[in-house]
């Protein structure tokens, strides 16, 4: 059965502008999604529910995709090197209702307003996987959770280093990726990158420390010791069942 996803004629995700090589589509699909993020963050979030992360993943990928915002009609699967080419088991479509309502309850559940940083963030490592499982959306899912974590760490009071995510981004997926794998799940990746991000001071980024100059060597060295080489996603594809 083919991908309803997909054009007929190119393995290419259908889009609101036609484009029908893969390329110029990320490339696109990139900016668009990175500019529609800096909007979301100035106008701010709060609404940490299945609703809300759909209105995330509606307004970052609204622009090119009819389905943005709504849950993936089929079932997916993404080879992973970190397993050999297997795939996180993700939830079934029909399914997915079901397992955010769970995911959501659990990060709803926690002390929050109680936690020490080191806390705060450990909970974070294990409850934000949950949700990232799901992969609720045909693309564009790990974004979306990012995202919503972003907004989580600063509605308690923290600040995310979103520098150093974005810089980070195939450590970041990677960690999810071992958050993911049930009673094999490895929490201590994604723990490890949140120390680092979640801070108690504001973060401030000038066009010095973003160009090079100034402190930007040490940061540069930060970002090395998560993601050493370019990082360079990868599609999903229809799992068949």
């Amino acid at each position: 059965m083919s991908d309803l996803y997909l054009y007929d004629d190119v393995p290419v995700l259908r889009n609101k502008l036609g484009i029908k090589d893969e390329k110029t589509l990320d490339l696109i699909e990139a900016e668009q999604s990175r500019a529609n993020m800096m909007i979301l963050y100035q106008r701010g979030f709060d609404d940490f529910s299945p609703a809300g992360l759909c209105a995330i993943h509606s307004f970052l990928f609204g622009d090119l995709y009819e389905w943005a915002g709504k849950y993936r009609l089929i079932n997916i699967e993404k080879r992973e090197k970190l397993l050999a080419g297997r795939s996180v088991w993700y939830s079934s479509d029909e399914d997915i209702p079901r397992d955010l309502k769970a995911a959501f309850k659990k990060l709803h559940t926690q002390g929050w307003t109680r936690f020490s940083r080191e806390k705060f963030v450990s909970a974070l490592s294990r409850c934000f996987p949950q949700i990232w499982q799901v992969h609720p959306f045909r693309e564009g899912n790990t974004r979306t959770v990012v995202m919503m974590l972003t907004f989580f760490v600063e509605h308690h009071g923290y600040y995310m280093d979103q520098e150093l995510l974005a810089a980070c981004a195939g450590y970041v997926r990677d960690s999810f990726v071992m958050a993911s794998l049930d009673q094999f799940s490895e929490f201590e990746h994604l723990e490890k990158i949140l120390m680092d991000a979640v801070c108690e001071e504001p973060i401030f980024y000038d066009e010095a420390s973003l160009s090079g100059l100034d402190g930007a060597d040490n940061k540069q060295e930060q970002y090395k010791k998560y993601q050493p080489e370019k990082y360079i996603p990868e599609p999903h594809y229809k799992r068949e069942n």
